[in-house]
């Protein structure tokens, strides 16, 4: 492999897109697939990157990874470390479940994890800026407990005058990896049950009125929604975030998390296989298309 410095903004932004949670599910799960991995490979080859003339797709993603890790580290390239590098090390799958671009407030966090814990981690890459960072953390301690602003090592002192003393930090260190800077401190005083309903889907939020109350109101289709947070602002706010947790959990999948930890998956690929929901039928059919030469 040559490489040539030709690293444009253009062809590394180009190059993120494909190796992100949309790029990677849209090129190995729809039915273009042969053409989205061609043009990963042109992609590389604008970046300078003189790839074999036949290469494995697997092959064609890692050195994505790898290039993009080292000049263009966007944030996906971080989610991935989140998960390959801390939860996959500090928490049980089986027992976790992670989300993505969860919405809360009016704000949408990055990463969400809820076990026995739940905390929410904001991340802020070398290409982005502080901006709204305040106004995020808010709207996330309305719905958890524990925030966390994810950065690169080099950039701590830049954002410590942006949190306040609850807020942790973890940083994405030399060795690509996430490592724990400063521990969250759990902080419930801005738990919202609106916000909380909000966040759920119907089916989620009429099961945690369900869960609280024993019922569901009698209200028309257009009352409901009000109805429901009626219902539940006669309840403690910690009492509604502890079922709030619980019916988030329920989204935990088994099938895929054993899945996305087989060897068979590129590192790069496992995130973005996590949020598809990933299961046998396209385990099978994924493995087939990281062999595909191309």
């Amino acid at each position: 492999m040559l490489l040539t410095h030709v690293n444009s903004q253009v062809n590394l932004s180009a190059l993120a897109k494909m190796v992100s949670n949309a790029g990677l599910q849209r090129m190995m799960f729809a039915d273009d697939f042969k053409k989205q991995a061609k043009h990963l490979k042109q992609l590389l080859r604008k970046n300078g990157i003189q790839v074999e003339k036949k290469s494995y797709v697997s092959e064609l993603i890692d050195i994505s990874y790898d290039h993009l890790l080292t000049h263009y580290r966007h944030e996906y390239l971080y989610k991935v470390a989140l998960l390959n590098s801390y939860v996959f090390h500090n928490h049980c799958l089986s027992d976790t479940i992670l989300l993505n671009e969860f919405r809360i407030g009016n704000s949408k966090a990055d990463t969400i994890i809820v076990n026995g814990a739940n905390k929410v981690f904001e991340i802020k890459t070398e290409l982005d800026s502080p901006e709204r960072l305040c106004t995020q953390i808010d709207d996330y301690y309305k719905g958890f407990s524990e925030v966390y602003i994810v950065i690169h090592h080099s950039e701590i002192g830049k954002y410590l005058n942006c949190i306040d003393e609850h807020v942790g930090i973890m940083v994405f260190s030399k060795d690509n990896t996430i490592e724990l800077c400063k521990a969250a401190q759990v902080y419930n005083e801005k738990l919202d049950i609106v916000a909380m309903i909000k966040a759920l889907r119907k089916d989620e939020y009429l099961q945690l009125v369900y869960k609280m109350a024993g019922e569901i109101p009698k209200a028309t289709p257009v009352q409901l929604f009000k109805a429901c947070i009626n219902m539940l602002s006669k309840y403690p706010v910690l009492e509604v975030h502890a079922e709030f947790l619980k019916i988030i959990k329920q989204r935990i999948n088994l099938c895929t998390n054993d899945l996305i930890q087989k060897s068979e998956l590129p590192a790069a690929l496992r995130l973005s296989c996590y949020y598809y929901n990933l299961d046998q039928n396209d385990y099978i059919s994924l493995v087939d298309k990281l062999s595909y030469q191309i």
